[in-house]
């Protein structure tokens, strides 16, 4: 096991890709642990997903809306926020940017 990772060599293995898981039990994560990067492309809103944890954001790069359960939420770098568990919850990138990109975690349950 190796805790750690660097987000060039993984984008080497993988290639180009809209997401990257960063840390999971790979890397020692427990109990559903997890983080990662994705980077919203999309204008629009997709189906959206719910988790049975809670789910963590800090915006990195780009601009975009979260809508969480409902209720949207405007994205902008250095922001962070948090989805309950079971809220359906869904991002998109602002039409005037290229895209959004966006760090989140799963904290163990």
């Amino acid at each position: 096991m190796v805790p750690y990772v660097k987000l060039d060599e993984l984008m080497r293995q993988e290639g180009e890709k809209t997401g990257y898981t960063l840390l999971d039990e790979r890397h020692g994560c427990v109990n559903g642990c997890r983080m990662g990067i994705s980077v919203y492309t999309y204008d629009e809103y997709g189906k959206g997903s719910a988790h049975e944890d809670q789910e963590g954001f800090f915006v990195l790069e780009g601009r975009g809306s979260a809508l969480i359960g409902g209720e949207e939420l405007v994205m902008e770098p250095g922001m962070a926020f948090l989805v309950p568990a079971g809220v359906v919850h869904a991002m998109k990138r602002d039409p005037e940017y290229e895209f959004c990109k966006v760090l989140w975690f799963h904290g163990a349950v």
